[in-house]
């Protein structure tokens, strides 16, 4: 590893040990920002790695939601019934109560990123087998309530950026997101964000190309393609990509 790893807010795959989840087979998850890890509230990031003929069985969560990007490999997708090929590259979302599965087609591993928003942490209470639509909770609608209105989440505007471009992935408008919002960002060289203290919101930068050199809370952090950056609850923060070099990112935001 580089230097990034001796930044409290930087993580990395290398050296995290796995574990298998439960209702799957043939999958090990690595763990990577959760409650245990670096003390998130709001959010749980994890990297999947399943291999052929092997994945999830069909089961939803009454109360949290859950997003997965694929890296490599290909498989089988089941979200609420709908049944498709997912490849490398696609975010997929899955709303509280909904179905969902994976298994595994191609020779080659699938690597996914995994968000659970509130976190998940292998609760029993939080999910739920489900072999048919029947079981109770699925499909229920949050709690009134439960959710952040919208009005009140902290806007990407409330930060000051140049040279950032973001594009939205998962948000309340495009997917009913309740607790999470992804963004594909794109930073041109030198370009960044400066942020005050953002309170009820965490967020997760996945460094895609490129790096990102910035301060969370006066902790200065390199991070490299690979590395996740967790920004905590009222954290001041800035990054920015290398003069002259862009860089890609996902920004996962979670909310309370």
């Amino acid at each position: 590893m580089t230097e990034t790893a001796q930044s409290r807010y930087v993580h990395s795959v290398q050296g995290v040990a796995g574990y298998s989840p439960a209702n799957h087979t043939g999958t090990s998850n690595q763990r990577l920002i959760s409650r245990d890890t670096v003390g998130a509230k709001y959010i749980e990031v994890l990297i999947g790695t399943i291999v052929k003929g092997h994945g999830a069985s069909r089961h939803f969560h009454p109360g949290l939601e859950q997003a997965g990007f694929m890296f490599q490999g290909s498989g089988i997708s089941e979200i609420d019934g709908v049944v498709q090929e997912a490849g490398p590259g696609s975010w997929r979302h899955y709303r509280k109560g909904v179905p969902h599965r994976i298994t595994v087609t191609s020779d080659e591993p699938v690597k996914t990123i995994v968000v659970y928003a509130p976190p998940y942490a292998e609760s029993r209470d939080a999910v739920v087998v489900c072999e048919d639509d029947t079981s109770p909770g699925y499909a229920a609608n949050s709690t009134e309530g439960e959710g952040r209105p919208l009005t009140e989440r902290p806007r990407l505007d409330s930060c000051v950026d140049q040279g950032v471009q973001y594009v939205p992935i998962i948000n309340a408008e495009l997917s009913g997101a309740e607790h999470m919002e992804v963004f594909g960002v794109s930073l041109s060289g030198g370009g960044g964000v400066v942020s005050p203290a953002l309170h009820g919101l965490e967020q997760v930068l996945f460094v895609r190309t490129g790096v990102l050199s910035g301060q969370i809370n006066g902790d200065t952090f390199n991070a490299v393609p690979g590395d996740f950056i967790f920004i905590p609850d009222g954290a001041e923060h800035a990054y920015s990509a290398s003069e002259g070099s862009k860089a890609e990112a996902f920004l996962i935001r979670a909310f309370s």
